[in-house]
């Protein structure tokens, strides 16, 4: 079981998350808890577009790295640039790399492939503006698995693929064939099987939810871009991070797996209550100031 304050920073962290909540009143609770952590001295922010697709920039004062194209988690249905704007701050500082967190559009309203389709046209935009090996994508939860698929969806139009990834907590089997749904349920004080369906349906409705372009697990992921992971202990989509991780191996490519033991599900989004989140932060900077950059 996670320990005792970690439990206590989740439930502080998602008090807005009530079982009556809507849709709604869940996005501006989303937005307003994780959105509250101050930002890192000497970052500007200021809105943008990338590819036609809104979005945040977050720069710091010191910018040597690549661009970071960030996709926020949130289940498909929520989250936004201002939830996850501290937490893409913080690592644009470590990154010492403007970070742009994408605002792709959300369901029910806007239903698979659409959030798809956006992360495809910034990853790709970002590449023409500034060379592939200048770009690195990124992503939490949701976000990671959406990120994984868009780059199957890059590679597999024969396009030009990043420099590097970095997952947070990637949900990458909307099917919820991972051992740890079940296995970790008792451990995981945040996410259930029940909600994580209820997001996969509102997402996908009836397509197929083993389709590499929503459940990347389930893709061809050899010839990516060299991929770092991060993952906790006490969360049921650990296994998705471990599954990812060994297709890739197995498909003679490049991963690094980063397992946060004790840590529930994104910890790196409670950057006021968990000091974890920081450390984990700064291991996501170092991976991404080691790559090769050429200006």
């Amino acid at each position: 079981m996670p320990e005792q304050r970690v439990i206590d920073a989740v439930v502080n962290a998602y008090a807005f998350a009530t079982a009556d909540a809507s849709i709604e009143q869940i996005r501006g609770g989303y937005d307003q808890s994780m959105g509250r952590a101050a930002l890192p001295a000497g970052v500007t922010v200021t809105t943008g577009e990338v590819a036609g697709v809104p979005g945040t920039w977050l720069r710091p004062e010191h910018d040597t790295g690549p661009v970071i194209a960030y996709l926020h988690g949130g289940g498909y249905l929520f989250g936004s640039g201002r939830s996850h704007g501290p937490l893409a701050a913080n690592i644009a500082v470590a990154a010492a790399a403007p970070v742009f967190v994408v605002e792709y559009r959300l369901a029910p309203e806007h239903p698979f492939p659409a959030a798809l389709d956006d992360a495809v046209a910034v990853t790709e935009e970002l590449i023409v503006r500034h060379g592939a090996e200048n770009v690195v994508t990124a992503g939490d939860s949701a976000g990671g698995g959406l990120m994984l698929a868009a780059l199957l969806a890059v590679k597999n139009g024969g396009r030009e693929l990043p420099a590097a990834a970095v997952t947070l907590s990637a949900w990458a089997d909307l099917a919820l064939d991972s051992a740890s749904v079940t296995e970790r349920a008792d451990l995981d004080p945040l996410m259930t099987r029940r909600q994580l369906e209820t997001n996969a349906q509102t997402y996908l409705g009836s397509h197929d939810r083993r389709d590499p372009l929503a459940s990347p697990v389930f893709g061809d992921l050899g010839g990516l871009p060299p991929v770092y992971m991060q993952v906790g202990t006490e969360e049921i989509l650990h296994d998705d991070t471990l599954r990812v991780a060994e297709a890739i191996r197995a498909a003679g490519g490049q991963v690094s797996v980063d397992v946060c033991d004790g840590m529930p599900h994104v910890h790196q989004i409670l950057l006021e209550s968990l000091p974890e989140a920081l450390s984990a932060i700064s291991r996501i900077g170092q991976f991404v100031r080691n790559l090769p950059v050429k200006q």
